[in-house]
């Protein structure tokens, strides 16, 4: 490789040479960790080569991935919804800052990931928990790479795990009667009555106040600012139990917000929910797969598909298609119409 002026100097510092460049006005200096001249020269020359690519920075290779953690948090608060940012910063606090916010960004390689990724599955953490986690920290770094000037040269393959999008876990009509009346408070057995019959978020439906009920019109008015997608949208009261335990709910409420206990807004029900799933044989159950299963009746009922993701807050079809699983007694049913359709045959 023809040198020119400027490339920089080797020096011998004891018996390890080292390697003098300028950059940015400032000479900076760098270990070959070599003690015989053509091993350092060869050195240089690999050094020099990843230098004219673009890929050696000093102050790049000084950031760190806690410095771009907190870049992607500030970066959030002014783009993303402030649930977002809260889910955010509690993953980024409790798991991904203690493994890398100490490393340097320019140190950071896919064996790094994979090695995080099998702590994290000895755990007891599923491959999608560790996915959601690793973007977190890949995002990051992109950030940093788009910045003027760029906080980060390169950024490393991530290897993510294969996920299955097909969500899993129903409750049937007998369960649900089991766990209604297993649940204590008149506001967690309204919470859970309207999760099963509409699909709603669980944070959705912690927000929603008093006056945003219409029991006469029957419908409940979602605000934009308290949604997933970030629009407002009207959900059905059905009749029955959603509405003779919303009823009760309103008459509890103290602070006017709808789902209260001792008059009081929910803020954790997770002992509760749990004493409850395991007096109605439920161990396990999550109150997730009430998203999933309203999203199933919904269908089974003939609602169709526009409507079902007004309803439950299903922002594309393909999420929605997610919780739209068929199950066992749909297939029982397909059979028993196949058979009825070649008898008239």
């Amino acid at each position: 490789m023809a040198h020119r002026r400027g490339d920089g100097t080797l020096f011998k510092r004891g018996r390890i040479y080292y390697y003098a460049f300028w950059e940015s006005g400032k000479q900076v200096q760098r270990s070959t960790k070599k003690d015989r001249l053509d091993e350092a020269k060869k050195w240089r020359d690999r050094f020099l080569g990843k230098k004219l690519r673009g890929e050696v920075n000093s102050s790049v290779e000084r950031v760190s991935c806690g410095d771009l953690l907190d870049d992607l948090l500030a970066h959030s608060r002014t783009r993303c919804r402030e649930y977002t940012v809260k889910v955010w910063e509690w993953t980024i606090e409790a798991n991904v800052r203690p493994a890398f916010g100490h490393l340097r960004a320019a140190s950071l390689t896919s064996d790094l990931f994979r090695e995080y990724r099998s702590k994290r599955v000895a755990e007891g953490k599923s491959d999608t928990t560790v996915n959601r986690e690793l973007a977190l920290l890949r995002m990051a770094l992109n950030l940093g790479r788009k910045q003027t000037p760029p906080k980060v040269g390169i950024v490393p393959f991530f290897p993510m795990a294969k996920e299955d999008n097909a969500r899993q876990g129903f409750m049937e009509d007998g369960e649900y009667a089991a766990l209604r009346d297993a649940l204590e408070d008149v506001g967690l057995k309204a919470l859970f009555v309207t999760a099963y019959h509409t699909g709603m978020r669980r944070g959705e439906l912690l927000a929603i106040r008093v006056e945003q009920v219409d029991l006469e019109q029957g419908f409940i008015t979602l605000r934009a600012s308290e949604t997933k997608g970030g629009k407002a949208r009207v959900v059905p009261i059905f009749d029955g139990d959603m509405e003779t335990f919303i009823r009760a709910a309103i008459a509890e409420s103290q602070d006017g917000y709808l789902f209260t206990r001792k008059g009081r807004k929910i803020l954790n029900f997770k002992g509760a929910w749990k004493a409850a799933c395991d007096e109605a044989g439920l161990p396990g159950f999550l109150f997730h797969s009430l998203r999933r299963t309203a999203v199933r009746n919904l269908r089974r009922a003939g609602v169709s598909q526009i409507v079902r993701m007004s309803i439950s807050g299903h922002r594309t079809d393909s999420m929605e298609r997610r919780y739209n699983i068929v199950d066992t007694e749909d297939v029982q049913t397909a059979k028993e119409m196949m058979a009825k359709f070649r008898k008239k045959g």
